[in-house]
């Protein structure tokens, strides 16, 4: 009697296949990850500038039309000001600090 053995299992070819096609889906899908963290720095740094330069404005109308005058008034005012940002400033995603311009009244947007 004859027995048929029948050997179950992946030849080294498909096993290379599969590496193959997961090492292309890899290279296509590593720069696009890493390109949308790029965006979503960018994105919450220029949201966080509107929040803030919004914040101005609200304090502005809180305090009869009048900007603060510098920098340092800008910090101890607004940016330290817990009824403004009761959880804290907002802080840049690079770790660059946000600076007040006391001639347009505004925070400047950061170049990334």
């Amino acid at each position: 009697m004859k027995r048929s053995q029948r050997r179950t299992g992946f030849t080294l070819v498909e096993l290379l296949l599969v590496v193959v096609i997961l090492g292309l889906l890899a290279a296509v899908a590593i720069p696009r990850l890493a390109s949308s963290s790029t965006d979503a720095k960018k994105n919450t740094c220029r949201s966080n500038i509107a929040c803030i330069n919004s914040q101005i404005e609200l304090y502005v109308a809180n305090n009869g039309g009048v900007y603060p005058k510098d920098a340092t008034e800008f910090g101890s005012q607004i940016v330290n000001n817990k009824n403004l940002f009761p959880d804290g400033a907002p802080q840049c995603p690079y770790g660059t600090a946000y600076t007040y311009d006391a001639t347009s009244n505004r925070v400047e947007p950061h170049n990334h």
